[in-house]
């Protein structure tokens, strides 16, 4: 029998914690994102695939001084609750989401359940009702102005890409690569196409793919979504952002919009794809919908935004050049434009009630303002 030497403390190999790869990561949300401080209080919504990068970005945030709190949510947990509960339970708000919402000043969101296939057994107006309750109770979070950030990266999975028919490997390096790019230098981009399209300013999409659309932006101040929530933001009322960074939001003069929009990206819909869509506006108004593939799905799509009369209200186009149109959220891409119906959430908070609203990538455009 051998003697059993024990390994030198020089020797011993130390595994490094699985958060330190997102370190990077989480200080340029804690610094220059969100730049927290002493006061703060940090809330955290994580699945367990981003527990990691919820504990980099609650490290970061308490060396900054700032308190923090994750929430954890689960796969089966969310999907159990969408196929067993009712409807009147899924819209109403928790009451315990209303109390962090009133207590916190910023918010990351990193993603939600893994695959996206469990989600085609979920009746519509199940969604349609978890979307009502969830806009219920961040309501404390909208009035009091709370700094939040987007960053869906949980939603990067093999499972989510098998669901919607993605090169995963592909969509996972592209996202990746957007989310590295220069916020600087998203935000330089967005300031120079906010001074061309504020105020009333005539505009037309047109691509390969059949859109021709012309319309008129409010007079209402563009939104620049550069992943960084400035003073200046702060003070026009824009608190949220997204990561990976990199489009600009208007609002479109519903009554102005006419003519045809083709879908070159898929709209991605309770764990299926809807391909080829297409759109068709008169005077403001839709009046004709078809899609190559699943456009059985889009009576719940287009019903949200029957409030608005079957309206486009807002427009955004991607400034983000790292990325390729591969990818489960397209909007940030360069040149790759989305469409919303009804009021936006944000520009025009004061005319959203507690409903869903709708949007979708059409896919890149060329962009030209008339006047």
């Amino acid at each position: 029998m051998f003697p059993v030497v024990p390994m030198s403390p020089s020797r011993r190999v130390v595994k490094p914690a699985e958060f330190e790869r997102w370190v990077s990561l989480a200080r340029k949300i804690v610094h220059q994102s969100l730049a927290l401080q002493w006061n703060d209080s940090l809330e955290i919504y994580s699945y367990i695939l981003t527990i990691p990068l919820a504990e980099a970005l609650a490290i970061e945030a308490r060396r900054a001084g700032s308190d923090t709190h994750i929430t954890l949510m689960t796969d089966d947990l969310w999907f159990t609750s969408m196929q067993e509960l009712s409807a009147k339970w899924l819209r109403t708000p928790s009451q315990v989401e209303i109390a962090i919402n009133k207590a916190i000043t910023a918010y990351v969101y990193l993603g939600g359940p893994q695959d996206a296939r469990r989600m085609r057994s979920i009746p519509p107006k199940k969604f349609n009702a978890n979307a009502i309750g969830n806009i219920r109770q961040d309501e404390p979070r909208r009035k009091r102005r709370v700094r939040h950030i987007d960053l869906p990266i949980g939603r990067v999975c093999p499972e989510r890409a098998r669901a919607y028919g993605l090169d995963y490997e592909l969509w996972q390096k592209n996202y990746h690569a957007a989310l590295a790019m220069s916020l600087d230098e998203i935000q330089k981009a967005g300031e120079e196409l906010r001074s061309k399209l504020r105020g009333r300013t005539k505009v037309r999409i047109s691509s390969n793919a059949g859109t021709n659309l012309t319309f008129e932006t409010k007079a209402v101040e563009p939104m620049v979504e550069d992943g960084i929530i400035s003073d200046s933001d702060l003070r026009r009322g824009f608190v949220s952002t997204t990561l990976p960074a990199g489009k600009i939001v208007c609002a479109v003069q519903p009554t102005s919009v006419s003519g045809s929009v083709g879908f070159a990206d898929p709209v991605f819909l309770m764990g299926r794809s809807v391909k080829g869509l297409q759109l068709s506006f008169e005077k403001g108004r839709l009046v004709h919908w078809r899609a190559d593939e699943h456009g059985e799905l889009l009576t719940s799509l287009l019903s949200y935004g029957e409030d608005s009369g079957g309206r486009m209200g807002w427009f955004s186009i991607g400034l983000n050049p790292a990325p390729k149109p591969c990818m489960l959220d397209n909007s940030i891409v360069k040149n790759d434009v989305a469409i919303g119906f009804g009021p936006h959430p944000v520009l025009e908070s004061s005319k959203v009630a507690s409903k869903v609203y709708s949007d979708g990538t059409i896919g890149p455009v060329k962009l030209a303002v008339l006047d």
